[in-house]
């Protein structure tokens, strides 16, 4: 168990799963409107690779596309030409999504370290961005059958958007945000379970 699934257990420890996802949606919403916590803030820039976004995005990236989530909580790859391209975590099962990020936490500790020394410490803007490739993601995802979570966004569809500090990936992870358009989430899990 790495940092990010320990991080989890000591905010599940006051008072079980429950209390610590009401917990965690609290300390985001608040640190988002504080002027002086730094580890959630607002931002116009697009994706830099490992850094976890939270926003609106209230209009699908091609007309086709017949269900999208509105709120999505997207961990970064990389930029690629007009769109910024993202695991939208709110796909993923719950306990897919923890070990991925205590994984990729754990491997990139080191970036992290680097980046988060001095003024970077808990501030989501100062921190670097990671080394994070597309194939590297695609390819770990397909393998566990979750590429589909990697996902196209154009920034210019992109409202509300705000950056978390790697320090509180564990409190983004546990944050429930998902608001899916054009179908409900048991139709996303039949969709996915059928594509596996």
């Amino acid at each position: 168990m790495g940092y990010i699934k320990s991080q989890i257990k000591k905010l599940e420890k006051a008072g079980g799963r429950a209390k610590a996802i009401q917990t965690a949606e609290k300390w985001f919403e608040e640190s988002l409107k504080s002027k002086k916590k730094k580890d959630v803030a607002s931002i116009r820039t697009r994706f830099d690779a490992g850094k976890i976004y939270v926003f609106r995005y209230d209009s699908p990236i091609t007309e086709n596309l017949p269900w999208w989530d509105k709120n999505p909580v997207v961990l970064a790859i990389e930029q690629r030409g007009l769109t910024d391209l993202g695991v939208n975590l709110n796909l993923l099962p719950t306990e897919f999504k923890e070990n991925l990020l205590d994984s990729l936490y754990e491997r990139v500790s080191g970036q992290i370290k680097s980046t988060s020394a001095g003024k970077g410490k808990n501030n989501a803007i100062r921190q670097n961005p990671l080394r994070i490739t597309y194939d590297g993601m695609k390819a770990f995802l397909d393998s566990e059958g979750y590429g589909f979570a990697i996902r196209q966004y154009r920034p210019e569809l992109i409202t509300d958007k705000a950056v978390v500090s790697y320090e509180k990936w564990a409190d983004i992870a546990l944050c429930d945000f998902m608001d899916l358009e054009g179908l409900n989430e048991q139709q996303l899990i039949r969709l996915f379970k059928d594509s596996l």
